[in-house]
């Protein structure tokens, strides 16, 4: 551990910082006031990412909320015809109280809002060459839902949003189109061997990685979510079939799970 024990190392590879005042107004009034994408957002993205899809997590004491926003509008879960299943509409003005945590994100960056809205938080990818053990890491997590559609579907509508029944039995409205969970076997040729390739629906989420410069240790020091998407895994690893080991391959695109690797 590092001698200052309450600084942490830095995360390499991510520029996090705090929003003005103004800027968690905007982001509130954006997504929950005008139902526009979130231009706070749109301008922490480096260059050219400006129009990337957009989605939104917010936990509330009375439930959650969440969001997809592929261009230019929201498309959330506090309204029909999954009302039933959300938190109530926010409003900015009177009920900032029942907030613990609203995340606006996209593939390049993050917005936070802690507890109250009283304070905002953005995370981007920061320009620069890493060591290769130093890159971000990608990372994608299964959301679960029983397949089939009398328990699990998307909703018809141009802006994709899903009910799925988790095996619980609770019910969660989901900012994508739904896949349930499959998986199939794909050879691999050139190893003598096969894969389970996994198909469903998936939250992808960046790890940040920082070196402490006393012991040299390295480990996550930060992450971000990056979007939700369905089909097959996004990133690896993949696992060999009967024994569980790595196959050394991330799955037919070669995503190994490094950022820079894409």
């Amino acid at each position: 551990m590092s001698v200052h024990a309450h600084e942490p190392p830095a995360p390499a590879g991510a520029d996090v910082g705090p929003l003005p005042p103004e800027g968690v107004e905007e982001v509130l009034t954006d997504v929950f006031v005008r139902g526009e994408r979130c231009r706070m957002l749109d301008a922490a993205g480096p260059p050219g990412t400006r129009g990337s899809p957009q989605w939104l997590l917010a936990e509330l004491g009375d439930g959650r909320i969440t969001g997809s926003c592929p261009s230019g509008r929201w498309r959330r879960s506090d309204a029909p015809p999954t009302a039933h299943l959300s938190a109530p509409p926010l409003d900015p003005r009177t009920d900032r109280w029942r907030v613990l945590e609203v995340l606006v994100f996209g593939p390049h960056a993050q917005i936070r809002l802690g507890e109250g809205a009283d304070a905002g938080w953005v995370a981007a990818d920061a320009p620069g060459d890493l060591p290769e053990w130093l890159r971000p890491r990608d990372r994608s997590f299964l959301l679960q839902g029983w397949v089939g559609d009398a328990d699990s579907r998307t909703l018809e509508g141009e802006v994709p949003l899903s009910v799925t029944r988790e095996p619980s039995g609770a019910e969660a409205v989901l900012p994508v189109a739904w896949t349930g969970f499959s998986g199939r076997l794909r050879t691999l040729p050139e190893q003598g061997r096969g894969a389970l390739e996994s198909t469903g629906t998936w939250l992808t989420v960046r790890e940040y990685w920082a070196c402490d410069p006393v012991t040299g240790a390295v480990g996550v020091a930060f992450h971000r979510l990056t979007g939700v998407c369905a089909g097959t895994k996004p990133t690896g690893p993949e696992f060999e079939v009967g024994t569980g080991d790595e196959t050394g391959t991330g799955g037919p695109a070669e995503a190994r799970g490094r950022a820079g690797e894409h």
